[in-house]
């Protein structure tokens, strides 16, 4: 079957899609300019770019509900999944149609049509006898292995996620993060704590950081050109922020553009960080992973290498105040996975990490 990469009402390129090799074969490009950053920044496999791109409006397998979203919606793959909401995200202002649609972006985008009750995609239990398969949601084609919605609260759109594994310990840590982040001058997203009695699960929420106009282009699809051996990953990413006009790399791993003008008009802030401060490890404290990066180094630790100047950071109030962050934070969760000790553990983790940075930028 072919299909047309859209970008808002711009026609990008037209493509076939085996379902049998899993594979999108390029048939025209239709406008250049407006091919996804992947693309552009390796024009001579494009092809390749495009299965990656489309790959990441996939819910991949290793979301621990996956099958169940697949059979409320009756779908058998990820890729119809996706294509129930015309692989329309949240985050840019790509989407996918049958070359024979007359659809438009004013039909399937979710910035100006509501956004239904998808609190069910939060649970791991089969409701099919409450859902509607073919109604269209964002929520189908929200990458990220953690179990999430983006929802509507008034004018608002919100993203919802829940934690996994033993602890459930991802929406906790994120609110915490956002709480300590405030001591920090970049801009970062806030994050607060919600439940969903429904589901019976604590959930992180926080706002969106897109609109109808800015779009979010993350690092890997910036950084998806072949890195030369001898510059390091964190040159390289530096490197080609700088070719898109962007110098200031002081926060999260992503850009954001102007979908209009195609201009970058600055970073992402900082946003995501669930897995983190042990969140799967069994004690905090004595996590033989606590210093493990998937960044720009193999450790934190050899990360800092990379520090040529520093933001503005209140350490003492993150060291004085965190405990009490961590304690506030906890009493919000509706009987948490694990216990207050493991939550003082991580206030003194966070307490050490604090010094040890502190210490680093005296030098």
């Amino acid at each position: 079957m072919k299909y047309m990469l859209m970008h808002k009402d711009v026609a990008v390129l037209e493509f076939s899609f085996s379902e049998q090799r899993r594979w999108a074969r390029i048939i025209d490009v239709l406008n250049a300019a407006h091919v996804p950053v992947n693309m552009l920044v390796q024009p001579h496999n494009r092809e390749r770019a495009l299965n990656e791109f489309i790959d990441h409006r996939f819910i991949p397998q290793s979301r621990s509900n996956y099958d169940v979203i697949k059979a409320l919606y009756k779908a058998k793959d990820a890729f119809e999944l996706s294509m129930r909401s015309y692989m329309v995200s949240i985050s840019d202002h790509y989407w996918v149609k049958p070359c024979d649609s007359s659809v438009t972006w004013s039909d399937v985008n979710f910035y100006d049509n509501p956004i239904p009750d998808d609190q069910v995609l939060i649970g791991a239990i089969d409701t099919l006898h409450q859902y509607d398969p073919w109604r269209r949601t964002p929520n189908t084609s929200n990458n990220g292995t953690l179990r999430q919605i983006w929802l509507h609260r008034g004018d608002e759109i919100l993203l919802s996620k829940a934690g996994e594994l033993t602890f459930k310990q991802e929406p906790f840590n994120e609110a915490v993060v956002s709480d300590i982040l405030a001591y920090f001058d970049v801009p970062y997203i806030t994050y607060y704590l919600d439940y969903m009695s429904d589901e019976a699960e604590n959930v992180s929420v926080c706002n969106c950081f897109t609109n109808r106009n800015v779009e979010y282009i993350p690092a890997w699809q910036l950084t998806a050109n072949t890195k030369p051996n001898d510059v390091s990953e964190y040159a390289h990413y530096v490197n080609q922020l700088h070719s898109f006009g962007l110098t200031d790399v002081t926060s999260h791993f992503g850009a954001l553009r102007n979908s209009e003008s195609l201009e970058f008009i600055g970073l992402a802030p900082v946003f995501d960080n669930g897995n983190s401060l042990g969140y799967k490890a069994a004690s905090v404290m004595r996590n033989r992973n606590a210093d493990v990066s998937v960044a720009f180094n193999k450790t934190h630790t050899l990360e800092l290498k990379h520090v040529s100047s520093a933001v503005k950071v209140d350490w003492d109030g993150i060291m004085n105040h965190c405990m009490e962050l961590v304690e506030h934070r906890y009493n919000q969760l509706v009987e948490p996975e694990f216990g207050m000790d493991r939550a003082h553990m991580i206030g003194q983790f966070i307490q050490e990490r604090a010094k040890k940075l502190k210490n680093f930028l005296d030098l």
